[in-house]
């Protein structure tokens, strides 16, 4: 019986695994330059609100924002709105501003984001840490998840060959290997998501490390360290910190215990990045190798 398509299934699979992992190779690299940033940029010189943006996107900086504000006596609960409970301190942020302007209104923490100004203020964040080559932009990352149409591509012809092999009467069961690595890379590579350049998560590991005495684990005297002090809490170590600064005012403003905030976006930020190298897309070598090499038909 002629071969699917003119080409042998062993021959099929082999080749379609080197060409899965020299895409996802290709992926990795470009992402890596990418999201490389400026490598002179500094973050030492940031604010609080910055610095958890990189660490958090919008939730955390809005946690940082509010943890100001409430070291500050500028804010607090009342049920689960958010209501201003004193003038707002002199020298704040805009997002500082709008945060507490949007709690004049008694709103929930989690409509923050759909409040007109405090949108305005987190988006002039993000360009403003932009420009100094410490974010990733939107632009960037849609560059990046490019890859996902290549993946696609090699999607559909994993698909098609499945079809024909099925009809011809060809053994196809390494493809379905085929299809499961193929499709997580797409899927991986199609919703890339990035906060922090390298350079930017390099940076705030140091400062992490720096501002280790604001770790809740350390038990840190909110109250000697000031609003600012409370703000680089929940900036570099997350929402546990405004658990640990008033856990009252967490628990009513419906804080997420999920933002672990310190590096968990920059770590983990070039989402799609499991499939960045050719080993962790997967299990290329048994069927790249010799593991296709035997039972005549095993790509269809």
């Amino acid at each position: 019986m002629q071969d699917t398509w003119g080409i042998p299934g062993p021959t099929f699979i082999v080749g379609f695994f080197i060409a899965l992992i020299a895409i996802a190779a290709a992926a990795a690299i470009h992402r890596r330059i990418l999201f490389r940033g400026d490598k002179n940029a500094r973050v030492d010189d940031l604010g609080p609100q910055q610095i958890a943006y990189l660490n958090g996107g919008d939730r955390l900086a809005l946690y940082a924002s509010l943890g100001g504000l409430r070291a500050a006596g500028a804010l607090g609960t009342t049920g689960r709105a958010l209501v201003q409970t004193g003038p707002i301190p002199s020298g704040v942020t805009p997002l500082d501003s709008a945060v507490h302007h949007a709690a004049s209104r008694q709103i929930r923490t989690r409509e923050l984001t759909d409040d007109q100004w405090v949108r305005s203020a987190l988006d002039d964040l993000r360009a403003g840490l932009e420009r100094r080559g410490l974010a990733v932009s939107r632009e960037t990352i849609k560059r990046a998840r490019l890859w996902g149409f290549a993946g696609g591509a090699l999607l559909l012809i994993c698909v098609l060959r499945l079809v024909a092999g099925a009809q011809n009467g060809k053994p196809i069961g390494f493809l379905f290997p085929a299809l499961f690595f193929t499709a997580i890379f797409t899927f991986a590579a199609s919703r890339t998501k990035r906060i922090a350049t390298t350079t930017a998560v390099t940076r705030l590991r140091e400062l992490r490390t720096e501002h280790g005495y604001l770790a809740p684990a350390q038990s840190p005297a909110y109250a000697t360290y000031g609003a600012a002090g409370a703000a680089m809490g929940v900036a570099l170590f997350g929402a546990a910190s405004l658990y640990a600064m008033d856990p009252a005012f967490a628990a009513e403003a419906e804080i997420q215990r999920a933002i672990a905030g310190g590096l968990s976006t920059g770590s983990t930020g070039a989402a799609g990045g499991s499939c960045g190298s050719s080993s962790s897309c997967g299990g290329s070598s048994s069927c790249g190798g010799g593991g296709c090499g035997g039972g005549g038909g095993c790509g269809g």
